[in-house]
């Protein structure tokens, strides 16, 4: 199970949209991708967007794990806080004597209605979104409607509200990748530039290492602290004032290294926590994480996978958080940030976390229980 959207990010006016047509227009946007063989559910609270969670469809004809899957997803609303949901299909399968995967739906309704949670509607979409024009040529039909009969040719897609949608999201920065696969390469290793990265940052750490020898005692910890509060500086300056700036390779080496520091890393996170906007600052990181050569790339992948959760963009959260523990399973901040993805937190769980937290408690060490992992600073004594 995947959860690959927490999108609160976009106006009021997208995120209220009611219709068949516009939900089903903006779930590519909404993802971050155009869903194939999916299950997707969009939570809402007050007729407003609180989470958007896809899972992979199940083999059409397989009903053993229906109950098991819907459990885990009609769980999700407790902390999703929603009241209603809606539920799309995006399939391929074809229509028999009856709608594909109907009894994954009555299972769904049952389970949610359980829950006193009310089941706005329950769509299936059939091919034909893409990524130029999400949603124009697909068909859709409803489960709960008139269209869940079987000589129903289904309902096309409404092309003019369907570019409304797009034009929306689009005027808000948001675009939809053709699938999930694109979005996955989006943070594919760039070999070269690590290459690149890898020998500055042996630099950094060398010149490190050569301040700390020259003191000694409580000298070495001033110089530990001076560099603490110069890499801050430059690291907060670097991804927070981000303002489109392509990082070079020089500023992409020092962020690599200076969070693999757990006080630089947490403080760096204070301060995203404050922005209105996550977008260019992801756009850093992004291109960081990428670069990152091997042994530095667990840091920089959960800050990433913080940002795009920020951002509401849970897929990419979880991409990047993917990176993470496979560089390194052990890194405890990664553990934390994903049961949070799994769980469907929305990202106002994460801003809660740290609205307790001064940036003085971040760069002194004293930050919240579970946000603390090893510095690579004291890898280099």
């Amino acid at each position: 199970m995947t959860t690959n959207s927490l999108n609160t990010t976009v106006s009021d006016s997208i995120l209220s949209l009611r219709s068949p047509d516009a939900l089903i227009a903006a779930v590519p946007y909404l993802l971050g991708f155009v869903p194939s063989e999916s299950l997707v559910i969009v939570w809402l609270s007050k007729n407003q967007l609180r989470l958007t969670l896809r899972v992979d469809l199940p083999p059409a004809g397989y009903t053993g794990q229906h109950r098991e899957l819907s459990q885990v997803i009609a769980g999700a609303a407790a902390n999703a806080g929603a009241d209603e949901v809606v539920i799309l299909i995006f399939t391929d399968e074809p229509r028999a004597t009856q709608l594909p995967f109907s009894t994954l739906i009555t299972t769904l309704l049952v389970d949610f209605f359980g829950l006193g949670i009310r089941v706005r509607d329950a769509l299936m979409i059939a091919a034909g979104t893409e990524a130029a024009g999400p949603g124009i040529s697909a068909k859709w039909w409803s489960y709960l409607g008139a269209e869940s009969d079987i000589e129903s040719p289904g309902c096309a897609l409404d092309e003019q509200i369907a570019l409304y949608v797009k034009s929306r999201f689009t005027l808000e920065g948001v675009a939809a990748l053709a699938d999930r696969g694109d979005l996955e390469r989006s943070f594919d290793p760039d070999t070269d530039r690590s290459q690149r990265v890898g020998l500055l940052v042996k630099g950094f750490a060398k010149a490190l290492a050569k301040n700390q020898g020259y003191a000694e005692g409580e000298g070495q910890m001033t110089a530990i602290t001076a560099w603490r509060d110069k890499s801050i500086e430059k690291v907060v300056t670097l991804v927070v004032a981000a303002e489109g700036r392509e990082p070079s390779d020089s500023d992409i080496a020092r962020l690599v290294f200076c969070l693999s520091d757990i006080r630089v890393r947490d403080t760096l996170l204070w301060h995203l926590v404050q922005l209105p906007d996550h977008r260019a600052a992801l756009d850093v990181l992004a291109v960081a994480l990428r670069a990152a050569p091997a042994g530095m790339i667990a840091p920089v992948a959960t800050c990433t996978s913080i940002c795009a959760w920020l951002t509401g963009d849970g897929a990419r959260a979880l991409i990047a958080l993917e990176r993470a523990q496979l560089a390194d399973p052990e890194y405890s901040l990664a553990a934390l940030v994903a049961q949070g993805l799994v769980a469907g937190l929305p990202p106002v769980f994460w801003i809660s976390a740290m609205a307790g937290v001064t940036e003085e408690q971040c760069r002194t060490g004293e930050s919240p229980a579970g946000l603390a992992t090893r510095s690579a600073v004291d890898c280099y004594d």
